[in-house]
């Protein structure tokens, strides 16, 4: 309903208690009856006293044009008439007295009217009948532009929103046809590589039993050791053995104690002073293993995102898809430290992995990005999963599997805890990661068609995502 000003609201009331007070111009009118039709014949002005009103409009067809079978029937709706407003001004002050619209009442509602024969009240002090009701011509003319300003915007709004579809519709289809094709060249990659490291170890062990053990050493080395701890280890190797930097540095990454020291045998430093390449050829030979299964997993998570699957089928492996989800983003989570806790007996679960994969990727990416805008410090996100049992649980009518996510970063004010999972609601506002409000409202509409559950928990300390979904579905 549009404000106006006192000094047009003023007239317009006297209007309305003159003109539309008439018991015998009051009609009572039914949830679903018609007030005018389109085109129809029309020499009234209506007030709304109660209840609201629909116009549609039937808009002309011309060949090779197709209308939706519904907007056909009933016409496609321009605006609502609520209490206080006038149905069918244009019509009736520029005499044409027709209607350009099907106006229809959502409710039971009344309306009162004057006609065409209605003479002015007290003209020689109000002016004549178009005079007086300049008011109403103002008010209809504001709520007017108003509905088309409104009804632009929401259409120019849902035009990029579909813009945005459709790139992303794009991207998903090209990004599947070159996910194909990379998995076949990164497959190669990782059996040449297996193929390569087992026939050179095999070499080496016939000419020189040490120089395969070397290898296989950095081949087989898939333990995590911080630098610094190498550096320090490497140079008292260095000082206390005689050893090359490199050499010594080798030696750092085999040898964590004396104990293993120990355990290498008499000879091995004395060969590994001349032939410590031979573990760090193991190591590469370990790297391009390793690099080549990064990149099939961030391959595969591309095809699903990309619409690899498009069904819910049991057997489904959660803490699969996490990992998907994780290599999909490990561009995004260089700067964060990621912690897992899957748990290693969990349920397999009747889903779509590719729908998995975007719940996962959408919670993640929003903690990265909320991190990022308030610049956290030791930026950390823990994901971890369990199995939640029917029994003894009211609340969960079935077996369930649990994933948290949680982060460090801010506290989600409480006042927006209800609104983040709205669409177009968005706190990014800066930057290359504007968003568009559609993450977790994606999120929550996929969740719900799960049957499953998402819940909230923030503070200054955590902000945690807990999603329980089903193992099993009734509608597949």
């Amino acid at each position: 309903m549009i404000t106006l000003p006192d000094h047009i609201m003023r007239p317009l009331k006297r209007v309305n208690r003159v003109y539309f007070t008439d018991p015998d111009r009051i009609l009572a009118i039914p949830a679903g009856g018609e007030l005018v039709r389109q085109n129809e014949e029309c020499h009234r002005l209506f007030l709304v006293l109660r209840g609201n009103f629909v116009a549609y409009r039937h808009p002309e067809t011309f060949e090779g044009s197709e209308l939706p079978e519904e907007t056909q029937v009933r016409g496609q709706e321009v605006f609502r008439a609520e209490p206080r407003s006038y149905v069918c001004v244009q019509s009736f002050f520029s005499r044409s007295y027709h209607s350009s619209y099907h106006i229809v009442a959502l409710e039971d509602a009344e309306v009162a009217y004057i006609d065409d024969k209605t003479a002015a009240v007290e003209p020689e002090i109000y002016g004549s009948l178009e005079q007086q009701f300049i008011p109403v011509l103002v008010h209809e003319l504001a709520a007017r532009n108003f509905r088309i300003f409104t009804h632009v915007s929401a259409k120019e709004e849902a035009l990029r929103l579909l813009q945005r579809a459709e790139m992303a519709s794009t991207l998903g289809q090209l990004s599947a046809g070159i996910a194909h094709e990379l998995n076949n060249a990164v497959g190669v990659i990782s059996r040449r590589t297996d193929f390569v490291a087992d026939n050179l170890s095999s070499f080496l062990g016939e000419d020189e039993p040490l120089n395969a053990r070397l290898f296989r050493l950095g081949y087989e080395d898939d333990s995590f050791v911080v630098a610094a701890d190498i550096r320090s280890r490497a140079r008292e190797y260095e000082r206390e053995f005689d050893l090359p930097q490199e050499a010594a540095k080798v030696l750092a990454h085999i040898a964590r104690s004396q104990d293993e020291l120990a355990k290498l045998g008499p000879g091995f430093i004395k060969h590994l002073k001349k032939n410590y390449r031979f573990w760090e050829l193991g190591h590469d030979m370990r790297d391009l293993r390793m690099a080549s299964r990064h990149a099939s997993g961030i391959v595969r998570a591309v095809k699903l995102l990309g619409g690899g699957t498009s069904s819910r089928e049991p057997g489904v492996d959660v803490n699969q898809s996490v990992r998907d989800a994780l290599n999909l983003l490990t561009n995004k989570i260089k700067t964060v430290r990621i912690c897992t806790e899957l748990h290693e007996q969990l349920p397999t679960i009747t889903a779509d992995p590719t729908e998995l994969v975007q719940i996962w990727t959408n919670i993640v990416n929003n903690a990265c990005d909320a991190m990022l805008q308030s610049d956290t410090s030791e930026p950390v996100i823990t994901i971890c999963s369990t199995a939640l049992h029917a029994d003894g649980l009211e609340v969960l009518p079935t077996d369930y599997v649990a994933v948290t996510i949680s982060n460090n970063g801010p506290e989600i004010p409480e006042e927006i805890r209800d609104r983040i999972f709205q669409p177009n609601f968005t706190t990014k506002k800066k930057g290359l990661d504007f968003g568009l409000g559609l993450g977790l409202s994606i999120v929550r509409r996929l969740v719900d068609s799960y049957g499953g559950t998402i819940a909230l928990h923030s503070n200054n300390n955590l902000t945690s995502f807990t999603i329980n979904l089903p193992t099993t579905q009734i509608h597949g």
